[in-house]
Order: C-alpha cells, then sequence, then structure tokens
C-alpha cells in the first residue's frame, strides 16, 4: 500500500462512503414504502368482528368449613376467574 499515492486513497474512500450512503437510502426508501409498491387495489376488507363467548367462572377447589372464610373463598376465585376471562378475552386467548 505504500507504492499507492494518497490521492487513489481519498477517492477510494469517498467512494466507498458515496456506495454506503446510496445503499442506506435506498433500503431506507423501500422500507418506507406502502405495502404492494404504493398501489391501492380498493379498501381492504375489514376483518371479521370477534366471536362473542363468555367463559364460565367455576371456583376450582372446595370452599372450607367455616362460612365467612367460604364466601371469602369462592369471592376471590370467582374475582380471579372473572380477570382471567377479561384478559383472555382482550389479548384473544381462551381460558
Amino acid at each position: 500500500m505504500a507504492l499507492v499515492p494518497w490521492d487513489v486513497h481519498l477517492k477510494t474512500g469517498q467512494l466507498a462512503v458515496f456506495a454506503a450512503m446510496v445503499a442506506t437510502a435506498l433500503v431506507t426508501s423501500v422500507r418506507r414504502r406502502p405495502p404492494g409498491g404504493g398501489r391501492t387495489a380498493g379498501a381492504a376488507p375489514e376483518p371479521p368482528p370477534p366471536l362473542p363467548f363468555r367463559t364460565p367462572v367455576v371456583p376450582t377447589h372446595t370452599t372450607p368449613a367455616d362460612p365467612q372464610h367460604a364466601a371469602a373463598v369462592t369471592d376471590l376465585c370467582t374475582c380471579v376467574a372473572e380477570l382471567a376471562s377479561d384478559l383472555a378475552q382482550r389479548y384473544g386467548g381462551t381460558y
């Protein structure tokens, strides 16, 4: 490399920078284009509405003999099951 003049090094570097800038501009412009190459073939069909479903809420374990404790456990199980059902409905899963 010692026999190559500095102006060749400079021009080679400028060419490399120019090629990198052109490649970056091309990649960026391709990413910004809408799908389908910018052509619109009419309005896209809207997705079908989600199916209405209600997950049954059932306590999953037996309740203790103490009536106050049994009521609290049943209420807690019901709340947790309803929360799980709401989250599954919101995020599309099944419970």
